[in-house]
């Protein structure tokens, strides 16, 4: 098998033995000393990693130091050079996606092999994706992919479509409610005009007839003046005074039926404005004139 891309950023070359006041980690596991070197994989391997290494399928003829002859840093020829920037391994940050778990279908790293997929069958992803390009699974994720497209185009166009029709029906429904609004007005100002031609109608009527009141009493004031003031002028003259007193007699009587009928007569009909019960429920409504719902059994409608 070809030597296995991905590792940890190597430093330096390949070292001859170990100084041992400088102990290597385990590559996999964190702050464990490693106690072998897989020189395929180029990687430091703890005791518990190397049996694992040993039985897995993939890795088991990988060639290993141990003691001596475990190199103190990684060789620098295993830098991934792949699209440059390799696809690392989501449990193992540090790894590169280099192997494919037929089984669980999973994408493992060197690390995956060894921990999780001891027993399944692991195939080298640089072998078997030569041809992928033009493989069945390909093509079809490549149709699923446009057909995803061509949804998402189709959404697209009827989400403006529905934008369109939404400002359009908010623009139709306030131009409803503003001629609605206009009916109200215009209605108002009819009634205005017919209860302020009422009441017009109704003090017109008022005054006439206290003026003429104020004309009738206007004359039997001049009229009762100018008795008084004959009878006045005859106090010294017994005789006459008694002729004019007799004769006024019956005038003074009329005079005295008229005042008391203007007395009867003097006055007005009292009124006031009523306001329309229907109209002042609406008024005292939260929601009077008009209210917005939405169309029954209708929910969503789709374009």
């Amino acid at each position: 098998m070809a030597e296995v891309p991905g590792r940890k950023s190597p430093t330096a070359i390949d070292a001859g033995p170990a100084d041992v006041t400088k102990p290597v980690d385990c590559h996999i596991c964190d702050n464990v000393k490693a106690t072998a070197y897989c020189t395929v994989c180029k990687i430091h391997l703890c005791t518990r990693c190397e049996h694992n290494h040993k039985k897995n399928p993939v890795t088991k003829a990988h060639k290993l130091l141990r003691g001596s002859a475990i190199p103190l840093f990684t060789d620098s020829s295993v830098i991934d050079t792949a699209l440059d920037q390799p696809e690392h391994c989501q449990d193992h940050q540090k790894e590169g996606i280099k192997f494919f778990c037929t089984k669980h279908t999973n994408l493992c790293c060197v690390a995956c092999t060894v921990v999780k997929h001891q027993s399944c069958k692991i195939e080298y992803i640089p072998d078997i994706s030569k041809d992928f390009a033009s493989s069945e699974e390909y093509k079809k994720l490549v149709e699923r992919i446009q057909d995803i497209e061509r949804l998402v185009a189709q959404c697209q166009a009827d989400i403006h479509r529905c934008k369109d029709a939404v400002d359009s029906m908010s623009k139709d429904e306030i131009e409803f409610f503003r001629s609605f609004k206009a009916e109200i007005i215009a209605f108002l100002d009819k009634r205005e005009a017919q209860l302020l031609t009422e009441i017009q109608r109704r003090r017109d009527e008022d005054a006439s007839i206290l003026q003429n009141l104020m004309t009738q009493s206007e004359s039997m004031k001049t009229t009762t003046e100018e008795i008084k003031r004959k009878l006045n002028g005859m106090e010294s003259n017994p005789e006459r005074l008694f002729i004019m007193t007799k004769r006024f007699q019956d005038q003074v009587a009329r005079l005295q039926t008229d005042v008391e009928e203007i007395q009867r007569k003097t006055g007005y009909q009292q009124y006031e404005v009523q306001k329309d019960a229907t109209v002042e429920v609406i008024l005292n409504s939260a929601t009077g004139i008009a209210t917005v719902e939405d169309i029954p059994g209708i929910e969503l409608y789709n374009i």
